[in-house]
């Protein structure tokens, strides 16, 4: 069944093998490009997990669950096997793929997700807007704490719970297991003028400094 209001999916029969109180999404109009009517999706326990707004791109693709309170809004996707469950909620162009998972209060916003990442606890994975830094999470890392900006957390790294990373800075940090490193960004060795070059034709003799006899 579906509201009135939703004009974007419907709620298939189609019963997930392992938990048959989820259950397929379809597309009942063109979605932003990818998607067409008819098209299937992935699964959801009820409309409160994947938003219907117009114009809103958020969309379950493959096997990927949303179930719980969880929700998935503005431009999100989840796609592979990955998972939102519990309070989760994933915004703001964030992607989950492969069997990355989000539960209890996790928040992403911007954020990539993949391999086995898990975003856990009141985790918070969040873009810079300042920055433009993406927090990408992978591998078999583990989130309670607070990522934000360009931060690569792979391997077996955990973010403790009161723990927090920021990066506002235009480099990379990286995080993986026990070691940190940096990845300098495009031109940051490169010294610049502070202003423009000057034409030859257009420059000023210099005048002499102290007093004239």
């Amino acid at each position: 069944m579906r509201t009135i209001s939703n004009q974007k999916y419907e709620i298939t029969d189609i019963a997930h093998e392992e938990y048959p109180f989820l259950h397929r999404i379809r597309a009942l109009r063109d979605i932003c490009g990818e998607i067409r009517a008819g098209d299937i999706g992935g699964f959801v326990e009820s409309e409160s997990n994947l938003s219907a707004e117009p114009g809103d791109c958020a969309w379950i693709f493959d096997d990927a669950i949303a179930a719980g309170d969880a929700y998935v809004d503005r431009d999100a996707c989840l796609r592979g096997d990955a998972i939102a469950c519990g309070s989760a909620y994933v915004s703001k162009g964030s992607v989950m793929s492969g069997h990355s998972r989000a539960e209890d209060n996790a928040y992403l916003r911007g954020a990539s997700m993949t391999g086995k990442a898990l975003a856990s606890g009141n985790a918070q994975i969040i873009h810079n807007p300042h920055t433009m830094g993406t927090p990408i999470l992978s591998g078999n890392c583990k989130v309670y704490g607070t990522v934000q900006g360009d931060i690569r957390i792979t391997g077996s790294a955990v973010i403790l719970p009161c723990e927090e990373v920021r990066n506002d800075t235009r480099d990379t940090f990286v995080l993986s297991g026990k070691s940190r490193s940096v990845i300098r960004g495009i031109g940051r060795e490169t010294l610049k003028p502070l202003q423009k070059e000057v034409s030859p034709m257009k420059t000023k003799t210099p005048k002499k400094r102290g007093v004239e006899r």
